[in-house]
């Protein structure tokens, strides 16, 4: 196999209590699983006709883990190297790691850099490598003390995509070889489990990287040498953590919340009685959705493309469309961005019953990355720059000029204003926040600045909503929001974990029509209070979404994030 330079992906976390160890490899099997996502390139020089990503997510809270929520694995290690391509030793053993760490590394640069490839939170870790059918490739996990031998096989199930699939592959277990580091440390190879997963091979003539198999439980598991603790034949679970992160760790966001509070956007209380809440968002005919005036010449504009409030997006060419689901998403991005620097624009959105809305946004340019929450402060902006609380030396984004204005106007929304001008004359990134609502705008949007961007806003030119792939057409948007939900690709921008991550997928919320009826019948602020509060805006689209706004959050003042 080809050699890569051996600087091998970290995927660590910080040793708080030790207190339920994961030890054995049969201990570890109930804490892991896998997914397998065909990619559309082979940037590794993979070569074959098919190269694939397959992810291990280590999960502390999952299925049957002893781990619980309050303790971290000792730490971990995969056979990658920064980019996420196979790394190997000159004499062809897979290069693991480079040494241990305190920190939640995945990129071999550190936890919180821009070239961050995994996802960190409390226990949870994600940790993705590239490869063709027929490889074999190794994760490394450690926890515990114990030196016992074991060499054993799981028939583990895994999915493709993110989706559930009935698909199942013999993943091997054994210690005693390699170890997370250059050095061939014998002690070290002894406590330390090394994960094997062969990609399926299909049936050689297509990229089918579902293997059918009986999933574990029917059939026990081949042990080879025996082990402390028998495995109990449950496969490991996606299931989100639900206990608080461990001191040392990211931070995780709250589920879902139940019921918006009144008169103020959603502070992410935990859910009661009623489920997550899915269907697509209304459209423009929907009898549910309250009736908007119909706008007049003089108040007609062509609108700003970017997202706002309730998740509300603009494409380039000013088409509306909703997504209502929770999680993180590639608003827009461009590796070439400014002759090279490169642009990155991520959100992460909160939901709450039948709607959500954006509370935070993260913009990279260059090395830099400037990330803004929404808060109730009327006094004082939320915002790190470069994962640095409230730094307010920080000038300039990239090199481009940073003002940040506090707590204007009757809504005392604070505004956030990247000037590209010296690059692309009159363009300009803006961010503002009214309560806990975030707004991205692209002002004065060209084609010399944006006209290579991807994202879930679509095509520059055509305002197209195409997927990853850049060439589907992708018309619903409850898909079209999982196909640019935030993956290890993507480098994921924010300073801590919110869930869900990939390969979990969105949250999407179920019955938004009977929510919305009942909202309706409930609301003591009515339409036509609405209607006037937004009559002001300047195009009929956003002033439709800024009824509905007003109507889901019982806040009047919620023109303000228009």
């Amino acid at each position: 196999m080809k050699v890569f330079n051996i600087l091998s992906v970290l995927a660590a976390l910080a040793t708080v209590v030790n207190a339920l160890p994961t030890e054995t490899c049969a201990q570890q099997s109930e804490c892991i699983s896998f997914d397998i996502k065909k990619m559309d390139s082979d940037a590794c020089g993979i070569g074959g006709d098919c190269v694939v990503e397959i992810c291990m997510f280590v999960s502390g809270t999952s299925g049957n883990c002893i781990k619980g929520g309050t303790d971290t694995f000792s730490h971990m290690c995969m056979q990658s190297d920064a980019s996420g391509c196979p790394a190997w030793k000159e004499d062809g053993a897979p290069a693991l790691g480079e040494g241990d760490s305190t920190t939640c590394t995945a990129s071999g640069e550190g936890y919180g850099t821009v070239t961050f490839d995994g996802k960190c939170s409390g226990n949870d870790v994600l940790m993705c490598q590239e490869g063709k059918p027929g490889d074999t490739l190794y994760w490394i996990l450690k926890d515990g003390g114990s030196t016992i031998e074991e060499d054993v096989t799981y028939d583990l199930p895994y999915t493709v995509a993110g989706e559930t699939e009935d698909c199942s592959n013999t993943v091997r277990c054994f210690n005693g070889e390699y170890n997370c580091g250059e050095n061939d440390n014998k002690a070290q190879q002894a406590r330390e489990r090394t994960w094997s997963f062969t990609i399926p091979e299909g049936d050689g003539s297509s990229c089918d990287v579902c293997a059918p198999g009986t999933p574990p439980g029917d059939e026990p598991p081949t042990d080879e040498t025996p082990t402390d603790t028998p495995p109990t034949g449950t496969p490991p679970t996606d299931e989100p953590p639900t206990d608080e992160p461990p001191t040392g760790t990211p931070p995780t966001d709250e589920p879902p919340t139940d019921t918006p509070p009144t008169g103020t956007p959603p502070t992410g209380s935990p859910p009661t009685d009623e489920p997550p809440i899915s269907t697509p968002p209304l459209t423009p005919e929907d009898p549910e959705e309250p009736a908007v005036a119909a706008p007049t010449s003089e108040n007609e504009s062509t609108p700003t493309p970017g997202s706002n409030g309730d998740p509300h997006f603009k494409t380039w060419n000013g088409e509306h469309f909703e997504f209502h689901g929770q999680c993180d998403l590639v608003l827009a991005k461009d590796a070439d961005f400014a002759e090279g620097l490169g642009l990155d624009i991520q959100i992460r959105t909160k939901l709450v019953r039948y709607w959500s809305y954006i509370k935070r946004a993260a913009i990279r340019i260059g090395e830099d990355i400037l990330e803004i929450e929404g808060s109730v402060d009327e006094q004082n902006p939320v915002y790190w720059i470069n994962f640095e609380h409230q730094r307010e030396d920080a000038k300039t984004i990239g090199g481009f000029p940073l003002n940040i204005i506090a707590s204007t106007g009757r809504f005392r929304k604070h505004h956030f204003e990247i000037d590209l001008s010296s690059k692309y004359p009159g363009v300009k990134i803006a961010v503002s926040t009214m309560k806990e609502f975030i707004k991205v705008d692209f002002v004065g949007a060209t084609e010399e600045a944006f006209g290579n961007v991807v994202g879930i806003l679509g095509e520059f030119k055509t305002g197209k909503t195409l997927g990853r792939d850049q060439a589907t057409e992708v018309h619903d948007f409850n898909q079209l929001g999982n196909e640019w939900q935030v993956q290890p690709m993507d480098h994921m921008l924010f300073h801590d974990v919110s869930d869900p991550q990939f390969p979990k997928r969105c949250v999407l919320p179920e019955d938004p029509q009977g929510q919305r009826r009942r909202r309706l019948e409930e609301s003591s602020v009515t339409v036509e209070d609405a209607e006037k509060a937004c009559s002001t805006l300047a195009d009929e689209l956003s002033r439709k979404d800024c009824v509905y706004d007003i109507i889901a959050t019982q806040d009047m003042d919620m023109v303000g994030a228009f």
